[in-house]
């Protein structure tokens, strides 16, 4: 290995060995296989989380040791599991998955986790994992999102931030700009999300900030499996989204390292 961070299945055992592992920090990248509409791909939340990483390592700072783990491209999608194209793990077998890892990693003397996630719906079952992979293993682990880093809110309206919350503008523009042949764009359309009735139809119920959210699965948010304008998507805006993504990834994992040492004015992480 010429270099101190790169992909972990490019390691023989030798680098490993020679590694700082109780430092270096390990990224787990997780998306999912399901539908995203009639004019992207099933892959497209894996291809993002995996991208986004490819693109931060080559930023990273010179002192730190970030490993790659090979993206897990199944995540907890039955929202879509009607869907032909959607393969879903169950809540239970994706934590029972994700703490094999986590305790893989412990007992070979990793001590920081980042999981980079791309699906909604495998937000809350990851952050269930990381909280019992620190107590159950002292492991430091952080769970986020490619929307965490991808500035979309500076770039889109707060009409498609809302409501656009599968296969719309950002998705669309992410895939156009990473691999367009895979992007049918003549079925590409502004799909509406009957959850923006919800807004007007209740004081307290939505899935805006500060609401309840309700339950809910994809065709009785959109039956074409969209929510969001994919139809004024462009490359150009999935490009500013993925830089944008790769570098303020690239920073936060900088951040990580130093919350794991402990900052003055706090106690230090226990490792």
């Amino acid at each position: 290995m010429t270099s101190r961070s790169g992909r972990w299945a490019d390691l023989t055992r030798v680098d490993f060995a020679a590694l700082d592992r109780a430092r270096a920090i390990v990224v787990l990248p997780i998306g999912a296989t399901e539908q995203h509409g009639p004019h992207l791909p099933v892959s497209v939340d894996g291809d993002l989380a995996e991208v986004v990483v490819e693109r931060a390592l080559p930023l990273v700072a010179a002192d730190l040791t970030v490993l790659a783990l090979p993206t897990l491209v199944y995540g907890k999608s039955n929202e879509h599991g009607t869907t032909p194209g959607t393969v879903s793990l169950s809540a239970r077998t994706l934590i029972g998955l994700v703490t094999d890892i986590g305790e893989s990693l412990s007992c070979t003397g990793f001590h920081r986790l980042v999981i980079l996630n791309a699906h909604g719906g495998n937000s809350s079952v990851l952050d269930i994992v990381a909280r019992d992979l620190k107590i159950d293993f002292g492991l430091n682990v952080a769970t986020c999102h490619w929307y965490n880093f991808n500035e979309a809110a500076h770039l889109t309206d707060p009409s498609e931030q809302a409501y656009g919350i599968h296969a719309g503008l950002v998705e669309t523009s992410a895939m156009l700009a990473l691999t367009p042949e895979r992007v049918v764009m003549e079925r590409a359309a502004d799909f509406p999300n009957r959850a923006r009735d919800w807004q007007t139809a209740f004081r307290h119920l939505g899935l805006s900030a500060g609401r309840a959210r309700p339950a809910w699965v994809m065709d009785e948010l959109n039956a074409a499996g969209a929510c969001g304008n994919a139809a004024a998507a462009t490359a150009e805006l999935g490009e500013r989204l993925l830089a944008n993504a790769a570098r303020n990834f690239a920073a936060f994992l900088t951040e990580f390292a130093r919350f794991c040492e402990g900052e003055p004015g706090r106690h230090p992480v226990k490792e």
